[in-house]
């Protein structure tokens, strides 16, 4: 165990030592957060503190939980695999296989997937006569699914009505579950806790059995998951729980970082530990992320120091347009890659919207540079932007029978397989383009099938009313009520994101009218044709993403892109104090991706809805005091320093004047420090 130890520094050491009170760990960006919680896990067992089968181990994703047992397993060998280590969600199902007959689950009940729940609602709004173009089958599913992460969905209070007749689907919903004796993915948690506050000796059962609990990634937790964990440790005081406030970006799913930031409100005793000692990212990387975050109200509080002893290269670039921005990325990629041997795989794009993908995909794939999109698919093969340049395309094509097909389908028009497949029949049967076929139906067939054609044929129709193409995308947008659709379709932060998409739909037409003098409609939609990617990383490649996708990963040289008030930090979240928060975590997030370059860049002007708008910086770049790192004393700046305390450093900064002056310090050991200039010697 000596040896194990020896593997940890002093903060770390001390985490997975303790095991008095309760511990929340407060683990910073790069301090090795997987390593404290994995040699815990070793400790616990190896010393015999708890046996393997006691104890209870969760984390966010299966991979992760994969990651960690492998780990574990090089630390102890066989003895990690009676772990209850898993997620939240797979390790309630254990307890529900065990004991769900308490609450009428037979004992070989199945698990309902994503496709099939919605199938099932699809059923129950017809059976209903719902109408599914005016409150689509997708929004039930994710109130229903918002409903029992709930704890009134757990202490079986009926539901509130939501949307229209939204308790009589539930119902029903329900009701088809029980008859297949399923449950569904919400389930497992909810209905677990359930069990717990119903039936306290089962309850009592598991708070004896496990004698430590640990959890992975803490800040991520939402109001239900810390239910389950205070009801588990109802008779013990055992637990340690792992996580940094100042990267909790989930809030919009749910994720509730009072969690962590209360959590010694909730747990008597806490004992909190900060593990600051970062050995990703340079020290003026760690600088400017330290101060974004200190404008944080709600927040632990905790400062970064770099272990790494290698100088960071900050970048800021003030650029023209949308376009120019890609332009400069793209001539720094190559200067990275040729002139410093940076590989592709250390070099990623992250940015606050999937759309702001777009103008980085086509200068990249000008330049020959191969990149993938991770967290999503390329821009122009993203569903959304598929289903209205399928309009477009058919417009342009009547014989473009799969353009017609989408189109007639997105939104859903009432337009079924039937009608489709008369439409082709008839193609087929009089060599008429896919327009001519649908015109054919409209004036010789029933009043039913001409009444859902009509429209659509009159819609392409208007579209010879426009000389651009990007009035044509709005008028599409429009008349097909396609962003309400989005709306009511998907859950916020999914809707947020394709909206985002299609405007940037908007923009791209616009940029392209801008750049051609004739603006043809086929040579647009050729450019439309961009590289399709996977959501597997592959190697050799730069990487695109959003911040969201980018947590947990790391660079050598990052890009992080489109830092103007009202994209990063979005319109929406500035006159909040909590969004704000949350926004600010999210720059932080992708600042402390970068380990030794980073580049921030904002645009002067941006296309936004397919109008030219000023931009203006945000307001994250003066919160990181990134100047102060550009600004050169020509007497002192950069200079090597000694303090009697803190040791060997090198001076950043200096305010001020003689006596006054105030010096910002990257000391080796204890990182950046703010202190009085006639305190330190000059070496």
């Amino acid at each position: 165990m000596t040896s194990l130890l020896e593997n940890l520094n002093e903060s770390q050491k001390e985490a997975v030592e303790y095991i008095d009170s309760p511990l929340l760990v407060l683990s910073g960006a790069g301090t090795g957060k997987t390593r404290v919680i994995t040699y815990k896990i070793a400790y616990l067992i190896q010393k015999k503190i708890a046996q393997p089968e006691r104890i209870f181990a969760v984390t966010f994703t299966n991979k992760a939980a994969d990651e960690m047992k492998k780990r574990i397993y090089e630390l102890i060998g066989d003895k990690s695999f009676d772990l209850w280590l898993g997620t939240f969600h797979s390790n309630a199902l254990r307890i529900l296989r065990r004991d769900g007959h308490i609450i009428g689950l037979p004992s070989n009940f199945t698990i309902i997937d994503q496709d099939d729940r919605l199938s099932v609602i699809r059923n129950i709004i017809k059976k209903l006569n719902i109408d599914d173009k005016k409150y689509p089958p997708k929004m039930y599913l994710n109130l229903i699914s918002n409903f029992k992460n709930s704890i009134n969905f757990v202490k079986m209070i009926d539901p509130d009505e939501f949307t229209h007749r939204f308790t009589d689907v539930f119902n029903l919903y329900q009701e088809e579950l029980k008859r297949s004796n399923s449950i569904d993915f919400d389930d497992m948690l909810s209905l677990t806790l359930r069990i717990f506050l119903q039936e306290k000796d089962i309850l009592a059962f598991y708070s004896h059995l496990f004698e430590y609990v640990l959890v992975d990634e803490f800040q991520d937790t939402n109001n239900i998951q810390f239910e389950f964990l205070k009801a588990l440790r109802v008779m013990n005081d055992k637990i340690c729980v792992v996580g940094d406030d100042d990267q909790s970006i989930y809030g919009w799913r749910g994720a509730e970082i009072g969690n962590i930031v209360y959590f010694d409100k909730h747990f008597d005793n806490t004992k909190i530990i900060r593990l600051e000692n970062n050995y990703r990212s340079a020290p003026e990387i760690l600088y400017i992320a330290n101060n974004l975050i200190s404008n944080n109200r709600f927040r632990k509080g905790k400062t970064l120091k770099a272990e790494l002893k290698t100088e960071g290269k900050i970048h800021l670039k003030s650029c023209y347009d949308e376009k120019d921005e890609a332009v400069f990325v793209a001539q720094k990629i190559e200067e990275l890659t040729k002139l410093y041997n940076i590989p592709y795989d250390e070099i990623a794009v992250l940015y606050r919207t999937n759309a702001q993908s777009r103008n980085f995909e086509v200068e990249l794939n000008h330049r020959n540079i191969p990149y993938q999109v991770i967290g999503s698919i390329s821009f122009y093969q993203r569903k959304e932007i598929k289903d209205i340049l399928s309009y477009l395309k058919f417009f342009n094509n009547p014989f473009d029978t799969s353009s017609m097909i989408r189109a007639l389908k997105n939104p859903p028009k009432g337009v079924g397989d039937k009608t489709i497949a008369k439409i082709i029949e008839v193609m087929n049967n009089e060599n008429l383009s896919g327009y001519d076929a649908i015109k054919t139906l409209v004036d010789t067939s029933t009043s039913t099938i001409a009444s859902k054609l009509k429209p659509f044929i009159e819609l392409i129709d208007s579209l010879n009313n426009f000389d651009k193409i990007s009035e044509m995308i709005k008028h599409i947008l429009e008349q097909t009520d396609y962003i309400n659709f989005i709306k009511k379709s998907e859950d916020i932060y999914t809707a947020e994101n394709r909206i985002f998409n299609l405007e940037e739909l908007i923009n791209s037409a616009v940029s392209f009218e801008e750049s051609n003098e004739k603006v043809i409609l086929s040579d647009f939609l050729a450019t439309t044709s961009l590289q399709t990617t996977t959501d597997e990383m592959t190697n050799g490649c730069i990487k695109l993403m959003t911040i969201h996708s980018a947590k947990g990963l790391e660079f050598e040289a990052v890009f992080l892109v489109g830092l103007e008030d009202g994209l990063f930090p979005l319109f929406s979240s500035m006159d909040e104090d909590e969004k704000l928060e949350e926004e600010r975590r999210l720059c932080y997030v992708g600042i402390t991706r970068a380990k030794r370059i980073l580049y921030l860049t904002y645009a002067k002007n941006r296309l936004i809805y397919g109008k030219r708008q000023d931009c203006y910086p945000s307001i994250f770049i003066d919160e990181m005091r990134v100047k102060q790192l550009f600004e050169k004393s020509e007497k002192k700046d950069g200079k090597k320093v000694f303090h009697p305390k803190y040791g060997k450093g090198v001076i950043i900064s200096i305010k001020g004047n003689g006596d006054d002056a105030k010096a910002d310090v990257i000391f080796e050991k204890s990182g950046i420090k703010k202190m009085g200039l006639k305190f330190l010697k000059f070496i």
